[in-house]
């Protein structure tokens, strides 16, 4: 194990403590940073690569972040059953995002990273899935994130999967679109 590798598996270890190992929790990347010995800037750049390897996903805009679903496996822990999405989940039809949905919706962004990291897809198709992943993020950033925007991304990525020929991927975002 490398040194930076040591460091990453030691920050996401503090941050799951202190959310304590709650995907919908938060703590500040600068805190989780200093906890384990790292300046404020060496902490912001490695939450913002863990953010990048989709293991830590940012929360507010102030430096609060919060352990994904990915960042959990990394770490070999199993997400609980409350917390996890289920392969048959799906957007409600609320026009405001449930407690349930963004379970959901964090899950499925984890699951949609696995699959391009995984495949050898277009550079194009891969930095347009990167950035409806992020119009995610950045809509999941809002007080009252808007289901209808959220499942017109998530038809996006439907359709990039289907162009890549990710037939199961692109089912599941069907499925999840509802």
């Amino acid at each position: 194990m490398t040194t930076d590798d040591i460091t990453t598996t030691s920050y996401l270890n503090e941050l799951y403590q202190q959310t304590e190992g709650d995907v919908n929790k938060q703590a500040s990347m600068y805190e989780v940073g200093i906890a384990i010995g790292l300046d404020k800037s060496n902490a912001g750049s490695l939450a913002e690569e863990l953010m990048v390897q989709g293991k830590v996903e940012l929360k507010t805009l102030s430096g609060g972040i919060g352990i994904t679903t990915e960042g959990l496996a990394f770490l070999g822990i199993a997400v609980a059953s409350s917390q996890a999405s289920g392969g048959d989940q799906k957007l409600s039809e609320g026009t405001v995002v449930s407690d349930s949905d963004r379970s959901a919706i964090e899950a499925m962004t984890a699951e949609v990273r696995a699959i391009i990291s995984k495949n050898q897809l277009e550079y194009a198709l891969v930095e347009e899935i990167v950035l409806d992943l992020k119009t995610v993020e950045v809509q999941m950033l809002s007080p009252h994130p808007k289901t209808a925007i959220l499942r017109e991304i998530f038809r996006s990525l439907q359709n990039s999967f289907e162009t890549a020929k990710c037939d199961d991927t692109a089912a599941a975002l069907k499925l999840f679109c509802g």
